[in-house]
């Protein structure tokens, strides 16, 4: 997932499961590993992750997406267990485009500043790409029950 406007960029990758050895069906067994690559506003390249997305949290934030990008809705606002370490927004604008909001925790880093937040635009083929890559990423790591 990749978020950017003309000053810094935001690079969200799912890259496992925190507990790859959970019992199916355990709430273990559902934290997904996200790594973020964030480039600030000043060229420094920050990298961490951080398990704080469920499977069924990726479910969810996939179709609330598709909803606003079909018009059925003008908002999406994530609803995670751990929305202080992850959160998304996303609404339509007035001529066709979406505006994103992300807010990603980055709990290692020393230098004090240790949330990565972005607001971008979003056309709607950007968005269909996003909801594209989430839609694999629910295939790729579904809920394990």
């Amino acid at each position: 997932m990749l978020f950017r406007n003309e000053e810094a960029s935001l690079q969200l990758d799912i890259v496992n499961y925190e507990f790859p050895d959970a019992a199916p069906g355990s709430e273990d067994s559902q934290w997904l590993v996200l790594r973020a690559t964030w480039r600030t506003e000043d060229g420094n390249v920050v990298k961490d992750s951080n398990s704080c997305l469920q499977t069924f949290e990726l479910q969810s934030m996939t179709a609330g997406l598709k909803v606003v990008k079909a018009g059925i809705r003008d908002l999406y606002v994530s609803d995670f267990q751990e929305d202080y370490y992850f959160s998304l927004g996303v609404r339509a604008l007035e001529n066709g485009t979406f505006e994103a909001a992300v807010s990603f925790y980055l709990p290692n880093t020393m230098d004090g500043d240790d949330t990565a937040e972005l607001t971008c635009s979003l056309t709607i083929e950007e968005l269909g790409a996003l909801i594209d890559e989430l839609d694999r990423l629910c295939a790729k790591f579904p809920e394990r029950s």
